[in-house]
């Protein structure tokens, strides 16, 4: 009870949903940008995507290397850092002129989206530990909400003349007073075993932890299943005959699905476990990708891409508690590995699918749904048996 009374947990649980809502309204914005931004910085899509890559690639490196400062730091410090990155790449994307200006842009986003990972994931799992209550699904669920609400005011903004210079600087604020906020929060204490929190602790859970690598592997196939909504639904809706109007609401209703099923897989995983709740995620990614393949329907589509909202939903905080139980004490170690290898699917998906469209088309590259479901379900079966049924 004295420890409780140390430590400001409604503020800090308060500070993890803003935290996640301002990652989603950033990312959201964003991706309504960029056909202003190439132009401005006079890239084409070839050069956009690939340094597009550096801050991915940035994010994995912190987070298989990056838990053993960020504990010495301390997780408050250590996220108001991480805040204070993405404001400063909001403020320089806003005025960025060149291919080496997004550069910059990218390398201090990967920055930060690897240090805000691997520290909000933490500490909600701290807090979970301590207050005896489940809610990373919660915290996840509102980054939809973030995304969707940003995305859709941004594009109402840039309408009405409102430039996305402007619209950058609104987003640097709030990330600003949200770093000033956190400064003055007192966060739970982490509990981590002795010899987990030097340098290549992430990296050796990896490689010698089955649970880990598996729940690893869990979110990197549902963070696909994410990506291939998020880079290629518009398109392809596009591509059966949809208006900006439908290809948007398609896009939205994806993140709506997504939101609200992030909302209630706690309840199907205290219900059916974590294992079943898995499959049943698996096997909506499935069912997604045989409609997307099927049929050249504008509506079959914009369902598929609603299941796989509901499937990509629950799989990453669900991996992400299940972990933090079957891995004690190792919450910074093991949510670095565990989102390193998230990330990555997010470095595959893009290129993949798009070099199979360039080959063949887009409606055939996205049969990869279905093989991302297989494997997704082959996944859940292996968690089975390396955890012995305890989930």
């Amino acid at each position: 009870m004295q420890q409780a009374r140390q430590w400001h947990h409604r503020g800090v649980i308060a500070m993890v949903f803003a935290v996640f809502v301002f990652f989603g309204f950033s990312i959201g914005a964003n991706g309504v940008f960029w056909k202003d931004i190439m132009p401005a910085t006079g890239m084409g899509e070839a050069l956009f995507g690939e340094l597009s890559l550096i801050a991915p690639l940035t994010a994995v490196f912190i987070l298989l290397f990056g838990g053993p400062v960020i504990e010495r730091m301390g997780k408050r410090i250590a996220l108001t850092i991480g805040l204070i990155i993405i404001t400063a790449a909001t403020m320089t994307l806003s005025a960025a002129a060149s291919p080496l200006h997004f550069a910059l842009v990218n390398l201090l986003y990967g920055l930060g989206y690897g240090t805000i990972e691997i520290t909000i994931n933490s500490v909600t799992l701290d807090w979970e530990r301590e207050r005896g209550r489940s809610v990373m699904n919660y915290v996840h669920a509102v980054f939809c909400a973030g995304a969707v609400i940003s995305s859709l005011l941004a594009g109402q903004l840039l309408q009405v003349g409102v430039s996305y210079a402007q619209i950058l600087w609104g987003i640097a604020g709030i990330g600003g007073i949200l770093a000033l906020v956190n400064l003055f929060l007192r966060f739970p204490m982490s509990v981590v075993q002795e010899g987990t929190s030097d340098a290549g602790a992430a990296f050796r859970l990896l490689r010698t932890n089955n649970i880990v690598l598996t729940l690893s592997m869990i979110s990197f196939f549902a963070a696909f299943a994410e990506g291939i909504a998020i880079t290629w639904s518009v398109l392809h809706l596009s591509n059966l005959g949809a208006s900006a109007v439908i290809g948007g609401f398609g896009f939205a209703l994806f993140n709506t699905v997504m939101f609200v099923g992030r909302m209630t897989n706690a309840s199907i995983v205290n219900r059916f476990g974590v294992v079943r709740s898995i499959m049943v995620s698996a096997v909506a990614i499935t069912v997604s990708g045989v409609l997307l393949f099927a049929t050249d329907s504008l509506w079959f589509a914009i369902a598929a891409f609603a299941i796989l909202g509901f499937g990509a939903a629950g799989p990453i905080p669900t991996a992400l508690t299940a972990g933090a139980k079957l891995v004690p004490g190792q919450n910074s170690a093991f949510s670095g590995a565990l989102m390193s290898i998230t990330y990555m699917s997010f470095i595959v998906c893009a290129p993949l699918i798009g070099n199979i469209a360039e080959l063949t088309s887009l409606h055939i590259a996205l049969i990869t749904t279905i093989v991302v479901g297989v494997c997704l379900f082959g996944f859940a079966q292996r968690l089975h048996v390396v955890t012995k049924n305890a989930v």
